[in-house]
């Protein structure tokens, strides 16, 4: 108990240190709670409402979830398909930069016109938005075999053209992208939330979002606050999970 307390201590005292400067520059600095609100008053803002913040935090998480998962899936499968033929190379880079290059709160408007007001809308913008990094990580993987790994597998049959393509697809090929797609996982982990945040902030009903763009428009600084350190806490979460399963993972692939 006394170790772990310790290591905890270790790798996140920075973060309490951010809490008190926090409530020092408010106590000090006299702010109004409604510029600045204390850590005190967001705290109990957390405390007074629990399942409001339960509910809309479910919201968020599933989104974030869900949008990350499918962006990962639809990346390596264009990323496998532009491998297997590169003429759709041609076509799919192209169209997926020009939509990643579109600043997210002109993208939102955009995808809300097509696909109308509701929680598919911010699953759609998570995955749009989560495709590309993946898709580039996951091609970038899928062609990097050495020549060397390549001949030797073409001894043994495998090869990247003609009947042999799928089991070399299988055996190589996609075993040498599984590093660059938890590489993406782990950096794609945060932005996901930060994604289905800023949908919700501008178009939902629900989620931590929509809590921050209402409790501001009733001057409820507090609640607003605490919905976007919930936000934050699910970030850091979600990239110190990923971060750890990567370590992981990449340890028993090594092996």
């Amino acid at each position: 108990m006394k170790t772990a307390l310790l290591q905890l201590i270790k790798h996140y005292w920075g973060i309490a240190l951010l809490v008190f400067a926090w409530q020092a520059m408010v106590m000090v600095s006299g702010f109004n709670e409604i510029v600045v609100p204390s850590t005190t008053m967001v705290i109990q803002a957390l405390v007074a409402e629990p399942l409001y913040f339960l509910h809309h935090s479910a919201y968020t998480f599933s989104a974030a979830i869900g949008g990350l998962m499918l962006g990962i899936a639809l990346g390596l499968l264009f990323a496998s398909l532009a491998w297997l033929t590169p003429v759709l190379d041609g076509v799919i880079t192209p169209a997926t930069l020009l939509v990643r290059s579109i600043p997210i709160v002109a993208f939102i408007p955009i995808v809300i016109r097509l696909a109308g007001y509701g929680s598919q809308t911010i699953l759609l913008v998570t995955v749009m938005l989560t495709f590309f990094p993946c898709y580039v990580f996951a091609l970038t993987g899928l062609r990097s075999p050495s020549k060397a790994h390549q001949d030797f597998f073409a001894s043994l049959g495998c090869r990247p053209s003609g009947l042999a393509t799928w089991r070399f697809y299988w055996r190589l090929a996609l075993p040498s992208a599984v590093p660059n797609l938890l590489t993406a996982l782990r950096l794609l982990a945060p932005t996901c939330v930060l994604v289905a945040l800023v949908a919700e902030f501008l178009m939902g009903a629900q989620g931590l979002g929509y809590v921050m763009v209402r409790a501001r428009s009733d001057l409820r600084m507090d609640v607003s606050w605490a919905a976007a350190m919930l936000a934050t806490v699910f970030s850091v979460a979600f990239f110190v999970a990923a971060s750890r399963l990567e370590a992981h993972l990449s340890k028993v692939w090594r092996h």
